[in-house]
């Protein structure tokens, strides 16, 4: 069945993406979300667990996202590997879940097929260039803005087209995006803006910085966030520091939480990150991959690198 025919007799429908959402699953979220209203003449709901970055509020514009799930007949989660990146509670709630009501969006390689419709493709650069694609299948109207907002979630997921993920296709995609006649460095330059404060971040990050074996490893703590008056939203791409400095086949970065530490992998390509990250519970793609521990970050740190060095030992 194709997404528009799963999506005509439905009236409750809410698009969901993961906690600590990024540019892309912001993007590809608010893709849909127009979609929908274009062939159902209504706003669906838009739900993330976490606060949406101010930096994105530009392509926000009059919608918002809740973070509390209503009732729904069809649930459409986008960028998200599993229902668990999207709804932390999800073993004690299964029941509220059911396959049947689930549509499931993605490009990650580690992505456990968890809807009644699964539109998947691990070798799209993003989960906007799968959106993109529905458009234009379904013949959907795309306007300056949904060009604005495809532009900046593929921007935002290629690293500025710097990362490995900038396909043919990717590049292609967004020389189509810029023909609808929106503004690229405008868009590019509110996506890079920094704060203060956040510059502040990175430059006591930076230093914690240590180089081992083509492996980089960087922390932060939530000292440094207190200290710095910055919020976690200001270190996102902070990873991609690590992973230019020559030599640095693989890069971890390790944030500080509450209860445990968020560690955000990238490969140079020889080692695949996803295969690190999957049997600490996470996962991603061959390049970049992340991982939640409930660990302090020095000892996630050390058993990280334990099964990097093991997996570039058996490569050598």
């Amino acid at each position: 069945m194709t997404f528009i025919k799963t999506i005509q007799n439905k009236r409750r429908i809410v698009i969901g993406t993961h906690f600590d959402p990024d540019g892309d699953a912001i993007c590809s979220s608010l893709a849909i979300a127009r979609l929908v209203r274009q062939h159902k003449g209504y706003k669906p709901t838009l739900f993330c667990r976490s606060p949406i970055p101010g930096r994105y509020n530009f392509l926000l514009r009059n919608w918002r996202f809740t973070n509390r799930l209503p009732a729904f007949d069809l649930l459409i989660l986008i960028d998200a590997p599993g229902i668990d990146r999207v709804f932390s509670d999800y073993a004690e709630h299964r029941n509220r879940f059911p396959s049947a009501r689930i549509v499931n969006i993605d490009h990650h390689k580690s992505n456990n097929r968890f809807g009644a419709l699964n539109i998947l493709d691990a070798r799209a650069s993003s989960a906007c260039e799968i959106v993109y694609r529905l458009f234009k299948k379904s013949d959907s109207r795309i306007t300056r803005i949904l060009a604005e907002i495809f532009y900046a979630g593929i921007y935002a997921e290629t690293g500025g087209f710097l990362y490995p993920n900038t396909t043919r296709t990717a590049l292609r995609t967004a020389s189509d995006l810029v023909g609808f006649g929106i503004d690229a460095g405008a868009i590019a330059k509110k996506l890079n803006a920094k704060t203060l404060a956040g510059t502040r971040l990175l430059s006591r990050v930076l230093n914690t910085i240590e180089i081992q074996g083509g492996v980089g490893t960087m922390v932060l703590t939530r000292r440094m966030l207190t200290d710095s008056g910055a919020e976690m939203v200001d270190s996102e791409n902070f990873v991609s520091f690590i992973q230019a400095i020559n030599g640095v086949r693989v890069s971890v970065f390790l944030r500080e939480e509450k209860n445990g530490t968020r560690v955000s992998l990238r490969s140079d390509g020889i080692t695949d990150v996803d295969k690190i990250a999957r049997p600490f519970g996470g996962g991603g793609h061959r390049l970049a991959a992340g991982v939640r521990m409930k660990h302090p970050y020095s000892a996630a740190r050390k058993m990280i690198l334990k099964a990097i060095f093991r997996k570039l030992k058996k490569k050598s």
